[in-house]
């Protein structure tokens, strides 16, 4: 059994590929043995290490971006929102409705103190402010009639392409802004940029009315303008986060870019693949604006029974007071306390698409286009410098710029890195593998054939004992009769006097 198993050890040892195996099966010496026998498992540690690095590589789940620019003969033109920092016009309301209003939001001024705001609202009799019953019953009806319209007399003029658009082709949402007004909402068959340029796409003069402006200097906005956000038709606009702020008596050329974004999964990425098309409840899109205010909804809704205007849900839209007395309270706690992006579960979308604008300012109008503007709509200079912005948002040129991220080392990559660690260092390869399991197996078999038989030959003990008896018997019987023949050779060669002798002592 050992002289098979050493032949088959030293035939693996001479035919494998494994580098230095047959070195040693076929050193003439123990010094030389011992020297490539160094030398082999030199390379096998060595290998071992870059082999474990190579894996800790992996696990690292490092990533790359990739950026590829294209462009374009068309693009699709992103959602246009555009909000006025005047929430409530003078016109349409009551001073005591005003009063209300400006009274009730006062108090998130004092959220850093939650006591205090509590204490003021109590403070109130609001009761006393006899405001009107639309304002208390419908506070979103209330706004939308009374907020920032878009109508003949705020929209001067529009234009698409150079094709004159109206306020109908704008889509009114809610925001923290109130009324807001989106043009090229359409999800589904989104307009589309030919040329670039400025005057290739939307281009809008807007009288903001400066004289309708009610915002309380110590609850409401300071500032008189617009303000506006380029966003995808599936995103909600957030124009509080991420809007651009326009001046009056200025031209705004908003030269627009627009971005592909491609993220990995975890654990290379942040984005989650089950977050897909319907995983919102109130948008057909993941978007990572909407999983917020989606979360920012639930919350306000469980605590306070009611939702805020600008934000998504089915109960009953909070009141001034309510968002004064809970809401605006239990959403700065929540955010104080928390992370957002942590407490509602809320990642990057795998794939999204993105828009910002580089925006510069010109002087407007010039002299003869304050003319112009003084005998078609009868603005003088001055009412035009305070209250006519002229916005301006298009491609400077139609390309798309994608950012891919990638794995860095994918499984392929962690293959090859091995497979050519182990080859450089010993020269084992995938035929190698083979090789070591054919030997596996004829070692196996041969141990297991040998054990086999000798659990078949192997006799019992008495049985035994009878073999040994019955030898010794033969032995005794063949050396007795040998001894005999002896005898007789020796008397028959001897004198006759010594032969009866030897016979009678026989």
């Amino acid at each position: 059994m050992g002289d098979k198993q050493d032949s088959l050890d030293h035939e693996f040892a001479n035919y494998t590929t494994c580098h230095g195996a047959s070195r040693i099966a076929n050193a003439k010496n123990r010094p030389h043995m011992a020297l490539w026998t160094l030398i082999f498992l030199a390379a096998f540690g060595l290998c071992t290490w870059q082999i474990v690095d190579r894996f800790q590589n992996y696990f690292a789940y490092r990533t790359g971006t990739e950026i590829n620019v294209q462009l374009e003969s068309e693009l699709d033109f992103p959602a246009v929102t555009i909000c006025n920092f005047n929430r409530i016009r003078a016109s349409g309301v009551t001073q005591r409705d005003l009063t209300y209003l400006w009274t009730a939001m006062y108090a998130p001024v004092m959220m850093g103190n939650p006591e205090a705001v509590q204490a003021y609202v109590n403070s109130v009799d609001w009761d006393a402010f006899n405001v009107s019953t639309e304002l208390l019953e419908d506070f979103p009806g209330y706004v939308r009639r009374n907020g920032f319209v878009l109508n003949e007399d705020t929209l001067a003029q529009c234009t698409w392409r150079g094709v004159e658009c109206t306020a109908q082709n704008f889509t009114h949402v809610f925001t923290e802004y109130g009324n807001c007004w989106t043009f090229n909402s359409d999800k589904n068959s989104p307009l589309k940029q030919t040329s670039p340029g400025a005057g290739n796409g939307l281009k809008v003069t807007m009288d903001i009315q400066t004289g309708e402006y009610t915002e309380d200097p110590l609850s409401g906005n300071l500032e008189y303008g617009l303000i506006f956000q380029v966003h995808d038709q599936h995103e909600p606009p957030r124009p509080e986060l991420v809007g651009t702020a326009v001046a009056p008596g200025t031209h705004t050329y908003a030269s627009t870019f627009q971005t592909h974004v491609k993220n990995q999964p975890t654990p290379w990425g942040q984005c989650d693949q089950n977050k897909g098309r319907n995983h919102l409840k109130y948008y057909d899109k993941y978007t990572l604006p909407g999983c917020l205010l989606e979360c920012r909804a639930e919350l306000v809704a469980s605590v306070c029974k009611c939702t805020p205007m600008y934000y998504p849900g089915d109960m009953d839209y909070c009141t001034p007071l309510n968002l004064t007395a809970c809401g605006i309270p239990t959403l700065a706690t929540f955010l104080k306390e928390n992370n957002e992006f942590d407490a509602c579960g809320c990642t990057v979308p795998c794939e999204y698409t993105s828009y910002s604008s580089q925006v510069s300012y010109a002087g407007y109008p010039s002299d003869r286009a304050a003319r112009f503007y003084e005998t078609t709509f009868n603005y003088s200079s001055g009412y035009m410098s305070k209250n006519v912005v002229l916005l301006d948002v298009y491609y400077h040129e139609l390309r798309s710029t994608t950012y891919e991220q990638f794995k860095a080392v994918d499984e392929s990559g962690l293959i090859s890195d091995v497979g050519g660690q182990v080859g450089f260092f010993i020269g084992v390869s995938v035929i190698t593998l083979f090789e070591f399991l054919e030997y596996l197996i004829m070692k196996f078999s041969a141990f297991f054939l040998f054990s086999r038989k000798s659990s078949i030959t192997k006799p019992n003990k008495d049985g035994l004992k009878v073999n040994n008896a019955v030898v010794f018997e033969n032995t005794a019987a063949e050396y007795a009769e040998k001894k005999e023949s002896t005898e007789l050779s020796t008397i028959q060669t001897k004198p006759n006097g010594e032969k009866a002798a030897t016979l009678e002592m026989t």
